[in-house]
Order: C-alpha cells, then structure tokens, then sequence
C-alpha cells in the first residue's frame, strides 16, 4: 500500500513538473484577462488586463494556472487558456525604428516606452525585427534589442 501510494504522488508531482511552462514569454490571448491573486477562481481578481497580445513571462505553474510577471514587476496568476504563443514585446525607452539593423539604418519612425510590437525575428546582435500595428496600418522595421522587454538576454528568435 505504502509503495503505490508513494508511486502515485511521485506521478503526480511528475506531471505537474512535465506541464510547467516556466521562464517563457507568452502573449495575453483575450482583450480582457483576469490576473489573480492564486491558481483558481476562487482567488481575488488583482487587475484586469485590457489589451490583447500584451507580453508577460510566465515563472511558475500549478495545474492549468500560470504564474506571470509582466514589465513591471506585478506577479499573479492566469488560466493557461488565457495565453498564447505568439512573441509580442514592450518598448522600455524611445529610439529610432530603422530600415536595417545597423547605426546608419533608414529612420523609418521613432517608437514611444510602452508600444507593443511583435516580433518577427530577432538574431543574434543590435537588434530585432518588429512589428507595429497602428489601426490598419503595420509598420515593420529594427529596433535596438537593449530597448526590449520581452526577451531573454541572448535569446535568438527566427
């Protein structure tokens, strides 16, 4: 008894492990997400997220809830069903969005702290190839990768 008792929280805690999606970037999936103060409904709503595809790093999981930490430092909990994978990021300070990604690259537009963007690629080097949206227009171009947040340090993305 003692043996399969132990055999079945060992596969318990085994698949909590094995579903963890910790230290990843996600994106907010819906135009409204609640973050909670814990892993269930029961737990009180802390905020409200109104924007969708606002990026968020997830350090923690307990069954179907992720534990996020957004730009500012905030730490709460979210359904996995409200995240999705696409890579969006903020912008931390105002610089040139560039044509290339060198210095001397063609100012295509300044980008303000806060805009979101999604990222398109991001290689190793200066910079990374975002995508911004403004109504019904993109504009798409370089933006010096020290000014991100959203990306690990190093981190490559094709």
């Amino acid at each position: 008894m003692k043996r399969s008792l132990c055999f079945i929280l060992l596969a318990l805690v085994w698949a909590n492990v094995s579903d963890a999606q910790e230290n990843s970037f996600y994106s907010l999936g819906y135009d409204k997400v609640n973050l909670r103060a814990g892993p269930a409904e029961r737990f009180p709503i802390k905020w409200v997220y109104q924007e969708r595809n606002y990026p968020v790093e997830v350090i923690d999981s307990f069954e179907h809830w992720r534990q996020i930490r957004e730009v500012d430092g905030t730490v709460g909990w979210v359904h996995q069903k409200a995240l999705k994978e696409a890579r969006y990021v903020v912008i931390l300070e105002e610089d040139k969005l560039l044509a290339s990604p060198t210095v001397s690259g063609k100012v295509i537009a300044y980008v303000q702290p806060g805009v979101i963007a999604r990222v398109h690629s991001c290689p190793t080097g200066d910079y990374c190839l975002l995508q911004f949206v403004d109504g019904v227009k993109k504009v798409e171009g370089w933006f010096p990768r020290r000014f991100i947040w959203g990306l690990y340090e190093g981190e490559v993305i094709e």
